[in-house]
């Protein structure tokens, strides 16, 4: 842990995506409390409102606050701000009731105002605080910094789950097939060699328009995290296949052999902890091809759809035209989103890499 800690501190792109991998799974964790409204929650009055955060006005002096807008086209959405109308961003604010991790009963959130917005045409009936749109709002009026940190929970766990679920695949064939052989053998890599023949994306379009479009959020998501570790394991399992087979050759298998140790112990004890370097490379480097998996579905509606979300859908609903885009830039946040995660997990996996390597200079 010292040899890697050390060379990750000289890595500073490496430790930059440690970071911000924490602050995503964090705010993803706490997204009840952190996110200042529901994802559904609909402010009618402010389509495509523009972000609404400032630090500096007459009235309140350098702090943050929210300048109230007026809209001023119905067809454009183009707003005006008012002058003199700014209300003061708080901490730790009453706002919508939640459960906080599922058990906690409150009302706390993170940040807002104390200024009612009274829209009569507000969701549920019930008066809202003024919105604090960071990074603006979409077509329905919905803040879209709510959404990202709720659309989090499905992008960074449908990664984590289907790598999970193809690993546990690929070990169990490819540790099978390495270590048998034979008739075994042929057969496992045959199955592999169709999966990969045939490209992955047309074969995940493929499973899932064969699907139900009528299923829930949930049903959604199951689905999803199933078709995309079910494409994604053969790669694997041939890696895997070849380090076996090289590896049941090794003094240590053949004493275990010669001991009468059972084949399915010597594979589980004796070598596939052998390959945990390889293993975790694999996880930081595939996580990312999900997430880019789900959003590709999202993005065509055979993924998440609302009233779920997910950083897919969102860029689907809104940054689906080039005037959108220019017009509204800020609906292409979640699209940012989704490119820094990748791009982080990425330099991790790179960072790995390097350090496992027996020949890197990180090792000498």
């Amino acid at each position: 842990m010292k040899r890697l800690w050390a060379l990750l501190k000289k890595r500073p792109v490496a430790l930059c995506s440690v970071a911000v991998l924490v602050f995503l799974y964090l705010q993803m964790i706490l997204a009840e409390f952190i996110a200042p409204y529901r994802p559904d929650t609909v402010f009618p009055s402010l389509s495509y409102c523009p972000p609404s955060l400032v630090w500096y006005s007459v009235e309140n002096g350098f702090c943050p606050q929210v300048q109230k807008r007026a809209l001023l086209d119905e067809v454009t959405y183009r707003y005006a701000r008012i002058r003199g109308e700014h209300y003061k961003v708080k901490f730790f604010v009453q706002g919508e009731e939640y459960r906080l991790f599922g058990i906690f009963k409150t009302n706390i959130h993170l940040f807002g105002t104390e200024i009612p917005y009274t829209d009569v045409e507000s969701q549920t009936g019930k008066v809202q605080s003024y919105p604090v749109f960071l990074f603006g709002a979409d077509s329905l009026g919905r803040d879209i910094f709510s959404r990202i940190v709720y659309g989090s929970r499905v992008s960074l766990t449908i990664g984590i789950i289907a790598i999970f679920i193809s690993l546990s695949i690929a070990v169990i064939l490819g540790g099978i097939s390495g270590y048998y052989g034979g008739t075994i053998d042929w057969i496992i890599m045959r199955i592999s060699e169709f999966f990969i023949l045939i490209p992955g994306l047309y074969l995940i379009l493929f499973i899932r328009s064969l699907m139900s479009r009528t299923m829930d959020s949930g049903q959604s998501y199951m689905i999803i995290t199933i078709i995309l570790a079910f494409v994604s394991w053969p790669g694997s399992a041939r890696l895997i296949r070849g380090m076996v087979h090289s590896m049941k050759r090794e003094d240590f298998v053949v004493n275990a052999q010669a001991e009468g140790v059972p084949a399915i112990v010597i594979l589980l004890k004796h070598i596939i902890p052998q390959l945990s370097s390889i293993l975790i490379i694999s996880i930081t480097l595939g996580i990312p091809g999900y997430i880019l998996g789900e959003t590709t579905l999202s993005y065509l509606g055979l993924g998440i759809v609302d009233p779920a979300v997910s950083w897919g859908s969102l860029i689907s609903r809104d940054a689906t035209t080039v005037s959108n885009i220019t017009k509204y830039t800020w609906v292409i946040i979640p699209g940012i989103y989704l490119l820094v995660t990748t791009l982080a997990f990425n330099f991790i996996g790179e960072f790995l890499r390097d350090y496992f390597d027996p020949f890197h200079k990180s090792r000498n």
